[in-house]
């Protein structure tokens, strides 16, 4: 039985509002609800087939969703330190090194003007040593001896400024001396301590990158820990839809599920609401995105378009989701991609841009409704909100700029419809949305027309 568009992104917001209600520690393990859902999978509890079965694996397949999107939360909360100190360390090791460069240029430098300075200094002690020569080869000669010889006092005064000139120039001599061996000594001690400063530096970059080793072993154990929770989750959800999918649309259950999964649709778009608002900036939405490097079209309220393809297209406006509660649209960019190995017409994979600079404030996954999905504050009051990407290339914390490729769009979390092993790009877009001041606007009045 095929579910409606609406129907069905109702439904398959029923999982509990994750972000909302904290864990109980009174709650059934992973592991305890994964072997119930073995009995049913492995064909234990067989004699029970039909809507009281499927009812019961629903519940089963719910539960287990909470838990691990619960686990990625929790994972995520770990990650995102651990990730941050790899970053620090590597920015530290690089600042280092960069220093390390700046010392061993300055030491060849001063390596090449002490040899210069030891050139100078050898031929001013020649100089002196011929003047030194000179000057006993000439014999001492006397005040006296040049008044005798002098042919009149005018000759005397003159032959005695004459030698103290001589006396003068070999003094200064001396003295020049003196200080090339000082500068040279000075730059022995600026070698020493440049060298000692090198060797610093080298044991500090040496016991950074013994950390960031060590941080990295921990931050790839919990990444490939949370890689296989998003799978699971992923999987739960397929098997999820497939038992959805065989109920009455008519039967009182499903009007249930339909009530139960609006209110928590609603709480959970409340709540996140809530918390882009309690941490987001506040202003009147004009934004600064500093120097940039691209040639993408802008729009007057300084926004670039996230999908930058010449398919792109509203795939949901603004009104057709304001209508379902949601404020915000759909973007579509079909091509001709290969996935994995396969050429499909879609638009998973498509780069997700930033549409205009700031920090990220959310990146995260929850399988229930979202997926993956980021969100940027660009400042004064204004923020974006990507979803159902395959890929994110960000984290909380990091500044980006506008054009940057901040993720890859998919079809995770919510998506209709949802994928399957025969079409695994199906539901592929991108959920996109606007906030100023916390509260949702009209994305279509922040974004270019037309788009690129």
């Amino acid at each position: 039985m095929k579910i409606s568009t609406r129907i069905f992104s109702v439904i398959m917001a029923m999982v509990l509002l994750f972000t909302a209600i904290p864990f109980s520690a009174s709650a059934r393990t992973l592991a305890e609800i994964e072997a119930d859902i073995d009995k049913y999978e492995q064909g234990k509890l067989d004699s029970d087939e039909g809507q009281a079965n499927a009812k019961e694996r629903l519940k089963l397949y719910q539960e287990q969703s909470r838990v691990i999107d619960q686990k990625i939360m929790l994972l995520e909360k770990e990650i995102a330190p651990l990730r941050k100190k790899v970053n620090e360390l590597t920015a530290q090791i690089k600042e280092f090194e960069a220093r390390i460069k700046t010392l061993e240029t300055e030491m060849t430098e001063i390596s090449k003007q002490m040899e210069e300075q030891k050139i100078e200094i050898k031929d001013t002690q020649e100089l002196l040593k011929k003047r030194m020569r000179a000057t006993y080869m000439a014999g001492e000669t006397s005040e006296l001896e040049i008044f005798l010889s002098a042919t009149d006092f005018s000759d005397f005064l003159a032959r005695s400024e004459f030698l103290r000139q001589i006396a003068k120039h070999d003094t200064d001599i001396i003295k020049s001396l003196e200080k090339q061996i000082e500068k040279l000594n000075e730059m022995y001690e600026s070698l020493d301590d440049k060298r000692s400063e090198i060797d610093e530096k080298k044991k500090l970059v040496e016991a950074d990158r013994a950390e960031v080793q060590a941080e990295k072993a921990v931050l790839d154990v919990k990444m490939d820990e949370l890689e296989a929770a998003q799978a699971k989750n992923e999987e739960n959800i397929r098997k999820q839809n497939k038992i959805i999918a065989g109920f009455k649309e008519d039967s009182a259950y499903y009007q249930q599920m339909i009530d139960q999964a609006e209110r928590e649709k609603a709480e959970f778009a409340a709540q996140l609401d809530k918390e882009i608002a309690n941490n987001g900036s506040s202003g009147n939405g004009v934004v600064n995105n500093g120097t940039v490097n691209h040639n993408f079209r802008v729009s007057s309220k300084g926004l670039i378009c996230p999908i930058q393809e010449s398919t792109v297209y509203y795939s949901a406006d603004f009104a057709s989701h304001s209508s379902r509660g949601t404020a915000s649209v759909d973007f579509c960019s079909p091509k001709n991609r290969v996935i994995n190995g396969k050429t499909y017409y879609t638009t998973k994979g498509a780069k997700f841009y930033a549409v205009a600079s700031g920090t990220v404030t959310k990146s995260a996954y929850l399988a229930s409704t979202n997926g993956h999905y980021i969100n940027i504050d660009h400042g004064n009051g204004l923020s974006t909100l990507g979803a159902h990407l395959d890929a994110r290339y960000v984290s909380v914390g990091d500044k980006v700029v506008q054009g940057q490729v901040i993720g890859l769009v998919g079809n995770t979390g919510n998506c209709w419809p949802r994928p399957t092993d025969a079409n695994p790009v199906a539901g592929s877009h991108l959920h996109f949305e606007v906030r100023l001041n916390g509260n949702r606007v009209n994305p279509e009045l922040y974004l270019p027309s037309p788009l690129v």
